[in-house]
């Protein structure tokens, strides 16, 4: 059976797909803002949605408190091609911090804010990333 930390480090590093570095390292600014027609965001607006939640569900696992999130649209901003770098590496750096807490399955049971565990949240973050991880593919085929 495949461990939550393999599938962070598969998505990580890649196997069967392109890996996160892969698919986001070497895009420069324009390449990363740009949204090609029939595409609803840019690579940089789906990076900044994926960081966004990956953040939340990281507070929730250190109990750190987080507001119930209204589905309004807000976790989609259009992101400037000033901000790319930053948003890029505060991605890559939360996504280093749910690989080690993946390393701790003593605390998986724990219950967090909103009565998921912490397993149950790396496991969210895993497919969530792995799922927006094939929308950034096809979204660099077009930029």
């Amino acid at each position: 059976m495949i461990t939550v930390e393999e599938a962070l480090r598969e998505i990580a590093e890649g196997r069967d797909f392109d890996s996160l570095s892969v698919t986001l390292q070497d895009l420069t600014p324009e390449q990363a803002v740009a949204k090609p027609s029939g595409f609803p965001y840019s690579i940089a607006t789906l990076v900044w949605h994926m960081d966004f939640w990956q953040d939340r569900w990281l507070k929730q696992i250190a109990d750190i408190h987080v507001d119930h999130f209204p589905d309004d649209g807000s976790d989609f901003p259009v992101v400037g091609a000033e901000d790319w770098t930053t948003t890029r590496e505060r991605f890559f750096a939360g996504y280093a911090d749910v690989r080690e807490r993946a390393r701790h399955p003593k605390v998986f049971e724990k219950p967090t804010q909103f009565g998921d565990t912490v397993e149950v949240l790396l496991v969210r973050t895993a497919l969530h990333t792995a799922y927006h991880v094939g929308q950034l593919v096809l979204l660099r085929c077009a930029v």
